[in-house]
């Protein structure tokens, strides 16, 4: 059982590593993005800064997001006895991964193909590339297989929160396989349609990932809830987050399962143009988590607010501020409010959270490489996509046109600030990285260390 428990910590530590390096080619992406976009005419329209912008929406929201996924996953068995994963297949999800991210890099920095700027899932329009995210789904999909395998392989009487929460992931995750399967269905069986999408890529791709999409952003959403509940920094007495939290896990469950069946029902060429259900399934996913923050918070202020810690406590208002920008813009008739409100949710909320309970857990079997510099992370980082989402929106304001997850600069004010977060939030990834590479890299294996796990009862 020691070797299994090894095994897994290993797997856990390159699941993390993967997930850090999506982060720093996504951050340096966006770095080169901007710096190339400013020392052209043509700013967004060239192709190379698409190519760029493709590459630091995929890496920021698939690859890194369900890498970290797939690294809480393997974390959260070590919590469970008598659990039998299945290691080979666990292994070879994990290099399949691996493959698909390192395609998917030679892909986005190529010459050849064609960049979309869909929403969602950006592609680059070549081999490459799209065999790339095909292997590294293929490891996401085996990964989610031999997680619930091994949950399910165990005597649970009753099931831990995070186990609990965890495994209502996996649900939405293979809810996102069952809608990409129904989009391409629903696609080829209309040869013609087919054909006429074919011809314009934005279009075609568009409507392949709109409906999987939608249903990743709630698996991911879910592993931000479970991120939180981990990060709470002491006990619930009342236990009203455990059963708050459960409520939420199994509310995103049915909203998923809901928005799937929809999904099968609709065509995929028109769902990116129905409007009110875009608004409605947005609303689902954002519900359930604006209450457990409430109850968070509430738990919060009986213990001292600042015991949150500065990742928390940051990805909780980066979630409220992207909340205020969907409300206001909802309103508007340009849709140019949505860059700023995806960088305050993803690349700000989730991937904040996801990367301050990585540096909790690493600390659970590691030195941490410097802890000052882990208690200063989330505070830079979290900050510059303040800054960063502040300057979107601001330049949305002014008349900014909207191109994918980005608007144009009509201002110099929206630059400099960009700039100033932007910056900002890169030195953020690369102190979380330098600080999780040199640990897990830099210190002696796990083996060496005895596995130090937090008493926690929302855990």
């Amino acid at each position: 059982m020691r070797s299994d428990a090894l095994d897994r910590r290993r797997l856990f530590n390159a699941w993390v590593l993967l997930a850090t390096a999506a982060t720093v080619f996504a951050a340096l992406f966006a770095l080169a993005a901007a710096t190339i976009a400013a020392g052209t005419n043509a700013g967004l329209g060239s192709t190379i800064v698409e190519r760029l912008l493709v590459g630091h929406v995929f890496f920021s929201l698939v690859l890194a997001g369900t890498a970290f996924i797939a690294a809480f996953w393997i974390d959260s068995l070590l919590l469970l006895d008598g659990s039998r994963l299945p290691r080979v297949a666990a292994w070879i999800g994990f290099w399949l991964a691996v493959a698909g991210a390192l395609l998917a890099v030679i892909g986005t920095l190529g010459t050849w193909g064609d960049p979309v700027l869909t929403e969602f899932v950006p592609v680059v329009v070549e081999p490459v590339f799209l065999t790339g995210f095909g292997l590294f789904m293929a490891g996401i999909a085996l990964t989610t297989g031999c997680y619930v395998y091994a949950v399910t392989s165990a005597e649970v009487a009753r099931m831990p929160l995070v186990l609990y929460g965890m495994l209502c992931i996996a649900a939405m995750m293979i809810s996102a396989g069952l809608a990409g399967v129904a989009s391409i269905t629903r696609l080829f069986g209309n040869w013609f349609a087919f054909r006429l999408a074919w011809r314009t890529p934005y279009v075609l791709f568009q409507a392949i990932f709109w409906g999987p999409a939608h249903l990743i952003q709630f698996a991911v959403i879910g592993a931000m809830i479970s991120a939180w509940i981990r990060l709470l920094p002491s006990p619930d007495p009342q236990g009203r987050v455990d059963r708050v939290g459960r409520i939420d896990f199994l509310a995103l469950v049915l909203f998923a399962a809901i928005t799937l069946i929809i999904l099968y029902a609709w065509n995929p060429l028109d769902l990116p143009k129905a409007t009110t259900l875009n608004v409605l399934v947005s609303d689902a996913q954002a519900l359930p988590v604006a209450l457990l923050a409430v109850v968070i918070l509430k738990v919060a202020f009986r213990t001292r607010l600042w015991a949150l810690g500065s990742g928390l406590t940051m990805s909780i208002l980066l979630f409220a501020w992207g909340l205020l920008i969907a409300l206001l813009g909802i309103r508007q008739t340009s849709a140019a409010w949505v860059p700023s409100h995806y960088d305050a949710m993803i690349p700000g909320a989730v991937l904040l959270s996801f990367m301050s309970i990585t540096t909790q857990l690493v600390q659970q079997s590691h030195r941490l490489l410097s802890p000052k510099l882990a208690a200063l992370q989330p505070c830079l980082y979290g900050g510059g996509i303040l800054a960063v989402s502040l300057a979107l929106l601001w330049s949305a304001l002014v008349g900014g046109e909207r191109r994918g997850y980005f608007v144009t600069m009509p201002a110099a004010g929206p630059v400099a600030l960009l700039w100033i977060g932007g910056i900002a939030a890169g030195l953020g990834v690369l102190a979380f990285a330098t600080n999780i590479v040199g640990t897990l890299w830099g210190l002696p294996d796990p083996a060496t260390r005895p596995c130090r796990q937090p008493a926690r009862s929302a855990v």
